[in-house]
C-alpha cells in the first residue's frame, strides 16, 4: 500500500511540476500581450461640456477630422482627441458652450478666415497665417519625414517629390532643392508616399504613427525636420478670446490638466507595441520571467532524474519484496543520496535565483541609472551563466550514465582546441589574477583524429577547477606532451597543476569521482558547483579509454594527469593554418526557419541589428517553399531549427538537397537547435548540413558560422 501511495505521490508532484511550468509560459504570453496592446482600449473623451443646454454663448470650432490623435472620428463615429478634450475643457472654464464642425485642414482654416468658426484647433505658432491670432502652445510634435526608407539628412530629399500639407510653412520656410507636393489631408500625404507617387512625406509624429498603424502602411520615420508647436488660433479682430483662452490655458497647464490629457491622448495611444520594442524596454523583467521558468524546467528534470531511480527501485521492490528483506541498509542509502542531491540542487538552485532577484530589485529601484542597471544585468549574466553549467552537468551525466554516450572520429587542430580553452578560462584567471599558462611544446603532430568535443569538456572541467580552488595571485600550469606508441598511434598527456586548496588523500583516493561529492560543505558554499565536475571527467575519459591520476596534498595544490589515446593527422602535419575569424555578415540575405515566435523574433533582431537581410520561416514546409520560389541565389544561408511542426528541419534539409536547381547544394545550410549532443550534430551532417549551432545562441559564434560562408 505504501509503496503505491509513493508512486501516486510522484506522479501528483510530477504534474504539479508540468502544471507550474505551464502556468509560467502563460505569464509570459500575457504579459507580453499587454505591452503589445491586447487588452488596451482606445481612450475615450471623458471632458463633457459643462455648459451645454444653457444659455451660456457658443463656442464655434474648427477642427480637421484627419488629425489622430489629435482630433478625429472614433471608432464609435464620435469626434474626439486630444484637442478636443483640450477646447473642451477651456470652454468651460471660460464660461461656454463648444460647438464643433470639421473639415479638411484648408478647409478648417478658412471656417477661421470667413468667421464661420471662431477657433482654429492646431495652428502652429510660427505659421505665416495672415489675420490671426495663437496662443499659448497646447503641446509639442515633431515633423518627421517618412519614406520607403529612412532618411537621415535632409541632403537625401534633394531631386525628391516631397508630399506636404497644403498652405504648409514648410515650403516657404525650408529650401530642399526638391519639388513639394501639397495634400489636403494627413492620410493622403502617407498614401502618397505608400503608392509611390512621391518619394518622401512630412507630417506630425503623433499623428503619422497612427494613420500608419491603421492603414499597415510600410513607411519608416526619418530624422526630425522641425519642432512642432500647436496652439489655438483667433481671428486678429479677437483679441479679447485670446485673452481669455491664454488664461484657461495657463490654468490647465498648472493644475496638471494639459500633462495628463497629453499623457492620455500621446504618450499611451501612440506607443510603440511592436514585439521588438516591448522586447528592448522590458529586457530585465523577461530576463527574469524566462530564467524563472528555465530554472522551474531544470528543478523538473532534477526531480524526474531522482524520482526515476526511486521508480525504479520501487518497482524492483513489489517484484523480490520477499528476496529484499534483508536491504533496508541499502534503502537508507539510496534515499540518503537522493536528500542529499534534492537539497544540493535545491542549494545551487536558490543560490543564482537569489542573485537574478536582487538584481531585477535594485534594476527597478534604479531605472533612471544606466550605468547602475548594467552592472545589474552584468551580474544576471553570471548567473545564468552559471544555471546553464548546472543543466549542462546533469546533462552529461545522465547521457554517461544511461551508456548513450558516443565519441566523434573526426580531425581537429589540438591548437584550435587549447585556443578555445583559454579563451573561455582566462578572463576567469584574470579576475583572480592568477597566472595561467599553457605549454603544448612537448607536442609532435599539430592535428589528431578523435572526439574533440570530450577533450574540450574535460580540458575545461579540469582548468574551471583549478582556477576555482587556486587562491587570487596564484598559478595554474596546463602542460601537454606527446608520446608516440606506433605510426598510427600517440598518447597525449595533460597535467593540470595548481597550487590551490589541495584535498586529503582519503577524499581523493574514495571519493572524488562520485557524482555529488565535495569534500566538505565550506568548500561547496564558498566554491558553488554541483559536484558533478569530476564524476562527468572521469567517465568520459574511461570511455575515450584513457586514464586519469591525481597528486594533491592539502594547502599545497594538486595535480591532475590525464593520458587519451588519438591518431595523428598525418595529412596536416605539413599544413599550418591561420585561423581567420571574421564576423562581418553586413548586407547577407539568410532564411530563417524557426518556429517559436520569441525565438524568432530574438533571433531576427540580432542579425538585422549586424546588417543582415532576414526572411523568416515558421516551419520546415514553409522553408522548402520560400527557397523553391525564390531567384536563384537570392538567400545566402539557411539558419535551420530542427524540432519544428509540419516538417522537421532535418528533412526540410533533405528537400532542399534534392531540388534541382544549381544552388540547392551549395547553399550553406546550418543547424540552430537545442540538441548539443555527438549523435545530434552526427544526425545534422547526415541530412546534408554544413555547421551546428546549440541554443542558446552564442552571438559571437553565430556571426563566425555565417561569415565563414559569405562571399559578399
Amino acid at each position: 500500500m505504501k509503496v503505491h501511495m509513493k508512486k501516486r505521490n510522484i506522479e501528483t508532484i510530477n504534474i504539479l511540476l508540468v502544471l507550474i511550468l505551464v502556468v509560467g509560459v502563460f505569464a509570459v504570453g500575457i504579459f507580453t500581450a499587454d505591452q503589445m496592446g491586447a487588452f488596451y482600449r482606445e481612450p475615450e473623451i471623458t471632458t463633457a461640456a459643462k455648459y451645454a443646454g444653457t444659455d451660456a454663448p457658443v463656442l464655434r470650432i474648427a477642427t480637421d477630422y484627419d488629425f489622430c490623435p489629435n482630433s478625429y472620428y472614433n471608432s464609435k463615429g464620435k469626434l474626439s482627441g486630444f484637442y478636443i478634450e483640450v477646447i473642451t475643457e477651456a470652454a468651460n472654464r471660460i464660461g461656454m458652450t463648444p460647438e464643433f464642425m470639421t473639415d479638411n485642414w484648408p478647409g478648417c482654416r478658412e471656417k477661421l478666415t470667413s468667421g464661420a468658426a471662431d477657433v482654429l484647433l492646431g495652428l502652429e505658432i510660427f505659421s505665416n497665417m495672415e489675420g490671426t491670432l495663437r496662443t499659448i502652445p497646447i503641446g509639442s510634435d515633431e515633423l518627421n519625414v517618412y519614406g520607403k526608407t529612412e532618411v537621415t539628412s535632409a541632403a537625401a530629399l534633394s531631386g525628391k517629390k516631397i508630399a506636404l500639407m497644403a498652405r504648409s510653412v514648410i515650403s516657404s520656410t525650408f529650401d530642399l532643392n526638391c519639388e513639394y507636393v501639397e495634400y489636403y489631408t494627413n492620410t493622403e500625404i502617407l498614401e502618397a508616399v505608400e503608392n509611390g507617387d512621391v518619394d518622401y512625406g512630412i507630417c506630425h509624429g503623433a499623428v503619422a504613427e497612427k494613420i500608419i498603424e491603421k492603414n499597415d502602411f510600410h513607411l519608416k520615420k526619418g530624422m526630425a525636420l522641425m519642432k512642432s508647436f500647436p496652439a489655438l488660433a483667433v481671428q486678429d479682430s479677437n483679441p479679447q478670446l485670446q485673452e481669455q483662452l491664454n488664461a484657461a490655458l495657463k490654468d490647465m497647464a498648472e493644475d496638471g490638466t494639459i500633462y495628463r490629457l497629453k499623457t492620455k491622448w500621446i504618450e499611451e495611444f501612440t506607443k510603440d507595441r511592436s514585439f521588438r520594442y516591448v522586447v528592448k524596454n522590458n529586457l530585465a523583467v523577461y530576463s527574469v520571467m524566462l530564467i524563472g521558468i528555465f530554472t522551474l524546467f531544470v528543478i523538473t528534470l532534477f526531480f524526474k532524474t531522482a524520482m526515476k531511480n526511486q521508480n525504479q527501485y520501487i518497482t524492483a521492490l513489489l517484484d523480490y519484496q520477499k528476496q529484499l528483506q534483508d536491504s533496508n541498509e541499502e534503502t537508507k542509502r539510496a534515499n540518503l543520496a537522493k536528500s542529499e542531491f534534492l537539497s544540493h540542487m535545491s542549494h545551487d538552485i536558490r543560490t543564482p535565483m537569489n542573485g537574478i532577484m536582487g538584481m531585477a530589485g535594485i534594476i527597478r529601484k534604479n531605472i533612471h541609472n544606466p550605468n547602475k542597471i548594467s552592472e545589474c544585468l552584468d551580474s544576471i549574466d553570471m548567473a545564468s551563466d552559471h544555471l546553464m553549467s548546472l543543466i549542462n552537468d546533469v546533462l552529461d551525466m545522465s547521457k554517461l550514465e544511461s551508456g548513450k554516450v558516443e565519441l566523434e572520429s573526426i580531425e581537429f587542430s589540438l591548437d584550435e582546441e587549447l585556443r578555445y580553452v583559454a579563451n573561455i578560462m582566462e578572463p576567469k584567471a584574470r579576475e583572480k589574477q592568477i597566472e595561467l599558462h599553457i605549454d603544448d611544446s612537448g607536442v609532435m603532430h599539430p592535428s589528431f583524429i578523435g572526439s574533440p568535443g570530450h577533450l574540450r569538456r574535460i580540458l575545461i572541467n579540469l582548468v574551471s577547477n583549478a582556477l576555482k580552488y587556486t587562491p587570487d595571485k596564484g598559478k595554474v600550469l596546463v602542460k601537454i606532451t606527446e608520446t608516440s606508441k606506433d605510426a598510427c598511434k600517440s598518447d597525449l598527456e595533460f597535467k593540470i597543476q595548481d597550487n590551490g586548496i589541495g584535498m586529503s588523500a582519503d577524499f581523493a583516493s574514495n571519493y572524488l569521482y562520485e557524482p555529488f561529492m565535495q569534500e566538505n560543505d565550506n568548500v561547496r558554499t564558498k566554491y558553488q558547483g554541483t559536484g558533478l565536475g569530476m564524476a562527468i571527467v572521469y567517465e568520459l575519459v574511461k570511455n575515450m579509454q584513457g586514464t586519469i591520476h591525481v597528486d594533491t596534498k592539502p594547502g599545497e595544490g594538486t595535480t591532475f594527469t590525464v593520458v587519451l589515446p588519438f591518431e595523428p593527422d598525418e595529412r596536416q602535419d605539413a599544413v599550418s593554418k591561420e585561423q581567420t575569424h571574421a564576423t562581418d555578415i553586413h548586407g547577407m540575405h539568410i532564411l530563417l526557419a524557426e518556429d517559436n515566435q520569441l525565438n524568432r523574433e530574438i533571433a531576427q533582431y540580432i542579425l538585422e541589428e549586424a546588417g543582415a537581410v532576414i526572411t523568416t520561416a515558421e516551419d520546415g514546409e514553409q522553408a522548402v517553399r520560400l527557397f523553391s520560389e525564390s531567384e536563384i541565389q537570392s538567400y545566402d544561408a539557411i539558419l535551420m531549427d530542427i524540432m519544428m511542426p509540419k516538417m522537421d528541419g532535418l528533412e526540410a534539409t533533405r528537400q532542399i538537397r534534392e531540388m534541382k536547381r544549381r544552388d540547392a547544394a551549395e547553399i550553406p545550410i546550418i543547424a540552430m537547435t537545442a540538441n548539443a549532443f555527438v549523435e545530434d550534430r552526427k544526425k545534422t551532417a547526415e541530412a546534408g548540413m554544413n555547421a551546428h549551432l546549440t541554443k542558446p545562441l552564442e552571438v559571437e559564434k553565430l556571426f563566425e558560422t555565417l561569415a565563414r560562408y559569405y562571399q559578399p
